[in-house]
C-alpha cells in the first residue's frame, strides 16, 4: 500500500520515522527513490535532501533555543557527529548553532529587539 503524506506535518513525521533518510522515506511510502524525488518536486518544490537539510536545521534551532546542547541536538536529529551537525547547520543558516542558545548574549538582545518591533515604529 502506498502511503503518501498530504500535509507538511505528515511529511515531517515521515522524515522523523525515516531518521531523515530519503531512501528510508521512499521505503516507508512504498515508492522508489526516484518517485519520491518526483513527489517532492511536485508538492514541495525541491529535492528530498534539500528539504530534509532545511527541516533538520529548523528543528535543531528550536531544540537549541529550548536549551539543548549542540551535541544533544545532533544526537536527537540523527547526525553522524556533532562536527557534521555544526558544519551542516552553519552551511544552511550562516551562523553556528549555539547562536540560538538561550544563554547567549546575542540571543537575548535579539529577543529584546523582537519585543520592540521593526525600526521606525518606536
Amino acid at each position: 500500500m502506498i502511503r503518501i503524506p498530504e500535509s507538511i506535518a505528515e511529511w515531517e513525521q515521515l522524515a522523523r520515522e525515516a531518521r531523515f533518510s530519503p531512501s528510508q522515506m521512499a521505503l516507508l511510502c512504498s515508492v522508489s527513490d526516484r518517485h519520491l524525488q518526483r513527489l517532492f518536486k511536485k508538492h514541495l518544490g525541491c529535492p528530498p535532501r534539500s528539504w530534509l537539510r532545511q527541516l533538520r536545521c529548523r528543528m535543531a534551532k528550536d531544540l537549541i533555543a529550548q536549551g539543548y546542547s549542540s551535541k544533544a541536538a545532533a544526537a536527537e536529529l540523527h547526525y553522524a557527529s556533532d562536527a557534521h551537525f555544526c558544519h551542516e547547520f552553519k552551511k544552511v543558516t550562516g551562523v553556528p548553532p549555539q547562536t540560538f542558545a538561550p544563554n547567549r548574549v546575542g540571543y537575548q538582545s535579539l529577543s529584546i529587539l523582537a519585543d520592540i518591533g521593526p525600526p521606525g515604529e518606536l
